[in-house]
């Protein structure tokens, strides 16, 4: 036990660097893509149809990524994560000598966006091949380190931008691909769950025949989608929500700083959540509707200051979501499957993200701007958690699924 244990935390240390990594990611990629294809020239629609067909090309990869992790038996997952991380970098370093014409610039950026989004369930599943082994790996405190790397990445990057230029970020990107790619490749391989029981091994389902198996899953996925809108119009285009109070973009680093400086303490206590509330649905909902009260908090904003109050909010909305849903996966998908079922929590998001990417810069050219994009957003995510509420209902968890989110 002592050995699992230690394992545990050695384990937990090596996943926290990669999520590290990963996450500083989010940053440079998905919360400055606005700023930095602005940059190359284009228009606020341009900017949306751009990140809209990467988030598009990111849900059809992602899936079919998943089933191949799923079923492979000559590649490990970390081996798929490192090749993924290292192609994020030769992208990168493309987009950095790429002179600034608007459709190399968008083709490499879908690019860059597709391989990093679809990695998501993938960088998830590398610590619960270990946990659903027994080794208790505490997935959200790594997870939470990663949101504090954002954090630091997030301040400092606003400033370097303001001061040398948004080409800065795309060295940001370089890094992140080159040093992710190491730590995942070095990350320890988890025994398969075949060595121990080989003639049992169960057959993990096709996307059609999965579907049909989880239902109520789907349900779920389909909510998340419309719960999440609100956050990636607010994410996507912080820095036109800034600008319409008054703030640049040192304002829209400390912003997104903020955030994901309250994202660790968050993730760190999510266990004492799930101990107590012992359902990850139901952290699901609560959180929910924190999503909405953040839209509606960064609606009616005067100022710098009250888009940052709605920032704090993160604490309670998606700080909470993403750990929850997690375990909620873990928690109805049978094993064979679960790679698959965490990709398909993972386009829920993505879903999102390719759906707000257009319509927000559609609606920001339109003539309502920042305030018609954000009122929509919050209709779109409160029908979102009326639906979660509506189709869920998860089981309280036994105490050995307790003891797995420590």
């Amino acid at each position: 036990m002592d050995d699992v244990r230690t394992l545990g935390k050695r384990l937990t240390a090596s996943y926290a660097l990669i999520q590290g990594v990963y996450i500083m990611g989010y940053c440079s990629i998905f919360s400055f893509a606005a700023v930095y294809l602005l940059s190359r020239g284009m228009t606020n629609s341009q900017v949306g149809l751009t990140l809209t067909l990467a988030n598009a090309f990111g849900l059809l990869f992602q899936p079919v990524v998943a089933a191949f992790a799923d079923r492979t038996k000559k590649l490990a997952l970390r081996s798929i994560v490192a090749i993924m991380q290292a192609v994020i970098a030769v992208v990168a370093f493309l987009l950095l000598v790429t002179p600034a014409i608007v459709l190399p610039t968008a083709v490499l950026y879908i690019l860059l966006i597709g391989f990093f989004s679809t990695q998501i369930s993938l960088v998830t599943s590398l610590s619960m091949e270990h946990i659903n082994n027994g080794v208790p790996i505490n997935f959200s405190l790594a997870r939470g380190i990663g949101s504090l790397t954002f954090s630091i990445l997030s301040f400092f990057l606003g400033f370097l931008v303001d001061q040398h230029g948004a080409w800065v970020i795309m060295l940001v990107n370089i890094a992140i691909g080159v040093v992710g790619s190491i730590l995942v490749s070095t990350f320890r391989k988890p025994v398969r769950q075949a060595e121990f029981h080989p003639e049992g091994e169960p057959r993990a389902a096709g996307l059609v025949e999965f579907g049909r198996k989880n239902k109520r899953f789907m349900g779920v996925v389909a909510s998340i989608a419309l719960l999440y809108f609100s956050h990636t119009l607010i994410n996507t285009y912080m820095i036109q929500i800034m600008e319409k109070v008054g703030g640049d973009n040192s304002d829209l680093g400390v912003a997104m700083a903020l955030a994901g400086f309250l994202e660790l303490p968050a993730m760190a206590l999510f266990p004492w959540f799930f101990r107590k509330l012992r359902n990850a649905g139901a952290i699901m909902k609560i959180s929910g509707a924190f999503f909405v009260v953040k839209s509606l908090v960064t609606l009616a904003a005067p100022s710098v200051l009250w888009v940052d109050v709605a920032q704090s909010l993160q604490f309670f909305g998606y700080a909470l979501l993403l750990p929850a849903s997690v375990f909620y996966v873990n928690q109805v998908i049978d094993g064979a499957d679960k790679v698959k079922g965490q990709s398909l929590m993972g386009m829920s998001m993505g879903i999102s993200g390719m759906i707000g990417s257009f319509l927000g810069g559609v609606m920001l050219d339109a003539s309502g701007g920042v305030s018609f994009m954000l009122t929509v957003g919050t209709v779109v995510s409160f029908a979102g958690l009326v639906l979660l509420i509506v189709i869920d209902n998860t089981r309280t968890a036994p105490v050995a699924e307790l003891a797995r989110a420590e």
